[in-house]
């Protein structure tokens, strides 16, 4: 046992831990394709295990570098990773990744919603996103997306006007944030 516990404190990190770091990152992506970013995967799928990778991460590379007095490239890994995943949240690429491959589809719904298509047809999935809720003032329109936001109604809002002036009655307590174009993400109490 001890033997082993010597051979690990003397590799620098390794496979498991980038592999965690990996799948972490990965459902922070994840949560941030949403219209308003997905607040329980963060917390509980995020966070914390973000936190630990980062105190593992800590402990063996100071204990690698003490005991060995070497560099190894695999220092780096887990750094990079969650670097490259940070450039892509603070630039909003999962959201305008996922947005794009969906907003052709939602386009198209409002222009049937707009013919007088019954709103109740759009439950389901519209582009990448599923859909369970259509919600319509004037000729605003918005989609609320299953497991989108936690507690409130979220989703992706068609505002050809622009943000309105006062907040449309489709929720308590509406906020909505530019995506692009007429397009909004919103998210609204219930």
């Amino acid at each position: 046992m001890r033997q082993w516990l010597a051979t690990f404190w003397d590799r620098p990190p390794g496979w498991s831990l980038l592999a965690t770091t990996m799948l972490v990152c990965g459902a922070a992506l994840w949560a941030f394709t949403f219209p308003t970013p997905n607040s329980w995967i963060l917390i509980l799928f995020c966070l914390w295990p973000a936190a630990l990778i980062a105190i593992c991460w800590t402990v063996k590379t100071t204990t690698f570098l003490v005991r060995r007095n070497a560099w190894s490239h695999w220092i780096l890994a887990v750094p990079l990773v969650a670097l490259g995943s940070i450039t892509l949240l603070v630039f909003g690429a999962p959201l305008q990744a996922r947005w794009q491959l969906s907003q052709s589809d939602f386009a198209a719904a409002v222009e049937e919603i707009r013919s007088g298509t019954d709103r109740t047809d759009f439950d389901g999935r519209i582009g990448v996103y599923d859909v369970r809720d259509v919600r319509t003032h004037g000729d605003n329109v918005y989609f609320v997306v299953a497991d989108s936001g936690f507690l409130d109604d979220d989703g992706v809002a068609y505002l050809p006007a622009g943000e309105p002036a006062t907040p449309d009655p489709v929720g308590e307590g509406v906020q909505v944030w530019h995506l692009r174009g007429p397009w909004y993400s919103f998210s609204a109490g219930w």
